[in-house]
């Protein structure tokens, strides 16, 4: 808020000590036209939350990244902002197209583009000057307001940002629609879906009544099974928290119990938390502890939540299927990496069960020390839908239980992906005799492209990952004739495609992956109760399959090809075949 500067004022590069500003910054949003957002356009919305007029002429709002010390303008239209009126300011454009931004009030004019925002973590100010501020938090006296959102910026109001990064669906909005202004933004803010108003919006008018507010954590939250301890941070307008010398203080309690007195504003840590739903109440009282008439109080609930503890890789995307996204799961068995890339820290991991993605933005699992062949023991992590793949979002780090650990791709049709991409999906597989339509002995492979790969059926090849070696050249010429390639499975919303980790996986022998000579395990799917399965020997051989759950459901030792199966319900097994000493596994998938 606007600043008020003496020879007595105490500076910090990490905060601020200002008075209340009449207008505010009272959103912001910087998620706009990246993957998934809500909106076109990053915005900032400001607010009067004052009793008179305000002219914007001449004003603007300023961005700089979270540790940045040079701010970008945007001039604002001149406008008169009326009391209780809100003023939405569209800034830069992503590059993935969405909803249009309702009816902004001030529009880019330099630059033309508007402020780029980080979607996550930034900060933003508004001026009554169109002069560039510089620092990491600018000291000059036309700064009317200053945001630091999210979890990482070093300049914000009080004793830190708002205090969670941002997405593409959520922005940071100031309390009481506005009105709460306590010079604090880690109190004065809470994360929500973003929700822009301009001047046409219904307007609202502070009162100069006693308020409290609870900022964070959100009325619903559901925090991950490791948290023990949860910050509950408040905001007070209108009344003097104090010991015996203000307007009064605080009482709450926790989940019923007893009450705790508070004298001052600061959050409110919950420690040794158990999982389940926790409420904390909290209320404004005299000296005297007794409640103030009226009534103000404010509540909120949360929740820790629970593992759902599951022995293998398949056992977890069944629990998915039935319950939803979202949950949290502790693999119990390890899984060996199949591809490991510098890019999201992200990891393929199989066991023989099935296989899946994990992403890891933050790093939770130490990064760069992964590799081919490691297996993670104590992979702890939610689930998350992208565009329908699953991902496995890590929240604690694992271990690295083996290494070399060889996982040998299944031979499977392009035709069985298809019909079946769960049942393959982030798994390493083998498709022989693959022919690249766009294959001419001249053609070459570029980032991010599809190709039509003709085998039993058509499917996409797409070269998500930028750093393969067939992306290079010479290497990127699109192979010629049918080759077998190793590839890892993945899909778009249903539909499905498949990647190459390396120009190895493009240049195949004919040599089997099977450690059994000659061996086929077919027709996979199966559905006319029989299973079919050859070798190079024909010889004895001890069949046994597994459940998702790793429970036997069948074991037979036979010399004949076929096998009955019909007892067997619809779903995804494992099947292991030794022969003369030698053992292969394949997955199976039973319709």
């Amino acid at each position: 808020m606007k600043k008020i500067y003496s020879l007595f004022l105490l500076f910090t590069v990490f905060s601020v000590s200002t008075v209340n500003a009449q207008v505010v910054i009272s959103q912001a949003y910087g998620g706009g036209g990246n993957a998934g957002a809500t909106y076109s356009n990053d915005f900032i919305e400001l607010f009067n939350r004052g009793s008179v007029a305000q002219d914007l002429t001449g004003w603007s709002v300023q961005y700089a990244s979270a540790t940045g010390t040079s701010w970008a303008v945007q001039p604002l239209t001149a406008l008169t902002l009326q009391p209780g009126q809100y003023y939405l300011i569209q800034c830069a454009a992503g590059t993935t197209p969405s909803t249009a931004l309702p009816s902004p009030d001030s529009l880019p004019v330099s630059p033309a583009t508007g402020l780029a925002m980080s979607g996550a973590n930034g900060k933003v100010l508004l001026a009554n000057t169109t002069t560039a501020q510089t620092g990491l938090i600018p000291a000059g006296a036309e700064v009317v307001d200053l945001v630091g959102y999210g979890a990482t910026p070093t300049g914000y109001e009080g004793t830190g940002p708002t205090g969670t990064a941002l997405t593409s669906t959520t922005a940071v909005f100031r309390l009481n629609n506005g009105c709460t202004d306590t010079n604090n933004n880690a109190s004065d803010f809470q994360t929500a879906l973003p929700t822009p108003r301009n001047t046409l919006s219904p307007t609202s008018s502070c009162s100069t009544s006693p308020a409290l507010s609870i900022s964070s954590p959100l009325n619903g939250t559901v925090f991950n099974p490791t948290v023990s301890s949860v910050t509950v941070n408040i905001a007070v307008s209108n009344f003097t928290v104090a010991n015996g010398t203000g307007s009064g203080h605080i009482h709450y309690s926790v989940d019923g119990g007893a009450m705790v007195m508070k004298y001052d504003t600061t959050p409110i840590v919950l420690n040794g938390l158990a999982a389940g739903s926790h409420t904390v109440n909290i209320e404004l009282v005299d000296n005297s502890h007794n409640p103030i008439s009226p009534a103000v109080n404010a509540s909120v609930t949360f929740s820790i939540a629970t593992f759902t503890v599951v022995n293998n890789i398949a056992a977890l995307r069944a629990d998915v299927v039935t319950n939803g996204y979202g949950k949290y799961y502790q693999l119990t068995n390890p899984a060996t990496v199949t591809y490991a890339r510098l890019n999201r820290n992200q990891k393929y991991v199989q066991d023989a069960t099935a296989a899946m993605l994990i992403d890891d933005v933050p790093g939770t699992i130490t990064p760069n020390t992964i590799t081919i062949g490691d297996a993670l023991s104590g992979l702890q992590g939610q689930s998350f839908n992208f565009n329908g793949v699953l991902e496995f979002l890590p929240i604690s780090n694992a271990t690295v239980s083996s290494t070399g650990n060889t996982i040998t791709p299944e031979v499977v049709t392009v035709n069985a992906i298809t019909s079946n991409i769960e049942a393959y999906e982030s798994e390493l597989v083998r498709i022989s005799g693959a022919t690249f339509a766009a294959g001419d002995g001249t053609a070459t492979f570029a980032v991010n492209t599809d190709y039509v790969l003709n085998a039993d059926a058509s499917t996409t090849f797409r070269t998500l990952f930028s750093e393969a070696g067939y992306l290079t050249s010479p290497n990127n010429v699109i192979p010629t004739g049918a080759n077998d390639i190793i590839v890892l499975v993945s899909e778009n919303n249903a539909v499905a495609r498949v990647v190459a980790r390396s120009l190895s996986d493009l240049t195949l022998g004919s040599a089997s992956f099977n450690a059994i000579a000659g061996l086929k395990v077919y027709p996979n799917p199966v559905s006319n109760g029989t299973l079919f399965i050859e070798t190079a020997a024909n010889a004895t051989k001890s069949v046994t399959i597994y459940d998702v759950l790793g429970k036997q459901v069948l074991n037979t030792t036979t010399a004949d090809n076929a096998i009955n199966i019909s007892t067997l319900r619809g779903g995804v097994y494992v099947v292991k075949i030794t022969e003369e000493g030698k053992s292969a596994t394949q997955k199976l998938v039973i319709q």
